[in-house]
């Protein structure tokens, strides 16, 4: 049976992108997905998931792809390794026909994704004691970008408070020198900025220079830190395994991930055979820090003002933060909950699957829409309420190694953003009309102007 519809071809066959009049047709009749996909979506998101719900666990698209918005069926396809990682929605036909093709061509391919992934998950539990140390460095610069504009009694949450914040925290986790910081905070602006401006090949080429002088800079300070090691990330990613209790806790997590990975693992693999790196290779090293300012500097910004967003709307939540600013970490997790920075995903069935009782059939394009998950009734009472006095609730999913690590940033800069605004700006009050960020795939705001005045 063809579970596609006939007129439309499956998302791998590289026809169907957000870009393609095929999907802005099917956007402007009424297309759930093909709205939720489309590069320049402003419009109600909790609305398209509902709209999804109604065909149950999983939505089928008229666009091909297949939308699982329920949490149990979300965590199946996240967890299940026949549904494979698709980068792109708009090119996705190289991904996919790699993830479809027999097992010797993709060998090298799963390696190093799963490389990645351990490096990935060395670097997301060191991320807080690397930041922690640097607490109180991090707590003088949220309190200087405050002062910084209370005279003009006016701030723009995103570009004069989260951006500078995470990226300061950024330099704290990585340890940048005072001597580069300057620089480092340049590229952080390009390559963080780069995810949501407009394409050019002038912006291309300043990403690709900040790309290369990124990586010039984390093999200097790899090699520096081996000599003099300190509590940094980079630090912490260098030391050997052995002879500290570093060390061994980095033997356990990649012996946990060893474990849990056996069964994808090819059978030449230096894991499956016993031999593991002593540490994460310094283009691995690389990768992580990488990965923290292209996509985690952006997760964190986005999460700061939609958590800032959230609360100035709801005035009794953010009363209830400002008692007990200690609740920063509540607020942070409920806002990943009820308004995660990044929405969906797109996984390739690569073998027949069912997931909430539909039938998959291979080289289904399956959307992972984790902000619907999050918002399943049936995992969480009252999903459309903010509320920070919700308890036991499921964990939020993340699909890979990657999402983990920006997720962990993200955690730890919105914490001590919500912490410090509480703190030291009680009363603060919007002063102008908030501008989302155009696109589906990640929610977040461009323009998020606040009054700062400390007394009201």
């Amino acid at each position: 049976m063809n579970h596609h519809p006939d007129d439309i071809e499956p998302p791998c066959a590289g026809t169907l992108g957000p870009h393609s009049m095929k999907a802005k047709f099917l956007a402007r009749t009424g297309d759930p997905v093909a709205k939720l996909i489309a590069p320049g979506f402003r419009g109600d998101a909790c609305a398209l998931y509902e709209q999804m719900r109604v065909q149950g666990p999983v939505h089928r698209s008229r666009t091909g792809l297949f939308a699982v918005v329920s949490y149990d069926g979300c965590h199946q396809v996240l967890q299940d390794p026949r549904f494979s990682t698709c980068a792109s929605l708009t090119h996705p036909a190289d991904t996919c026909a790699l993830a479809c093709s027999a097992p010797a061509r993709t060998e090298g391919y799963r390696s190093s994704v799963k490389r990645s992934d351990e490096a990935y998950a060395i670097a997301e539990p060191l991320m807080r004691p690397a930041l922690h140390q640097a607490a109180t460095r991090i707590d003088t610069v949220a309190h200087d970008l405050l002062r910084r504009h209370a005279e003009a009694d006016f701030i723009d949450l995103v570009d004069d408070f989260a951006f500078p914040l995470v990226v300061a925290c950024l330099g704290e986790v990585l340890g940048i020198p005072s001597a580069d910081s300057a620089r480092f905070a340049d590229m952080c602006d390009v390559i963080g900025r780069s995810v949501h401006g407009t394409p050019s090949a002038a912006r291309s080429e300043a990403v690709e220079d900040a790309h290369e002088d990124l990586a010039a800079l984390v093999i200097r300070l790899e090699r520096e830190r081996r000599q003099s090691p300190g509590g940094d990330l980079i630090s912490r990613l260098a030391a050997p395994r052995s002879g500290n209790g570093r060390g061994n806790d980095l033997t356990r997590l990649i012996d946990h991930v060893q474990r849990r990975d056996r069964q994808e693992t090819p059978s030449t693999s230096p894991e499956r055979s016993g031999i593991v790196p002593d540490k994460p290779s310094l283009e691995e090293t690389a990768a992580v820090c990488r990965t923290l300012i292209a996509s985690g500097l952006d997760i964190a910004v986005c999460l700061i003002g939609n958590a800032v967003a959230a609360l100035a709307a709801r005035p009794e939540q953010w009363q209830t933060l400002r008692a007990a600013p200690n609740l920063a970490a509540k607020a942070v997790g409920e806002t990943l909950r009820f308004d995660p920075p990044r929405r969906f995903i797109l996984r390739i069935a690569s073998e027949q699957a069912e997931v909430g009782g539909r039938p998959l059939p291979p080289r289904s394009g399956v959307l992972v829409v984790l902000a619907a998950a999050h918002r399943d009734g049936l995992r969480y009472p009252y999903p459309a309420r903010f509320d920070l006095a919700r308890s036991s609730q499921p964990s939020h999913l993340t699909a890979d190694g990657a999402m983990r690590l920006e997720i962990s940033l993200a955690r730890l800069a919105g914490e001590i953003a919500l912490w410090t605004l509480a703190s030291r700006l009680p009363h603060l009050r919007p002063a102008g009309r908030a501008v989302r960020r155009p696109g589906g795939a990640v929610s977040g705001f461009t323009r998020l102007p606040f009054h700062v005045s400390a007394t009201g």
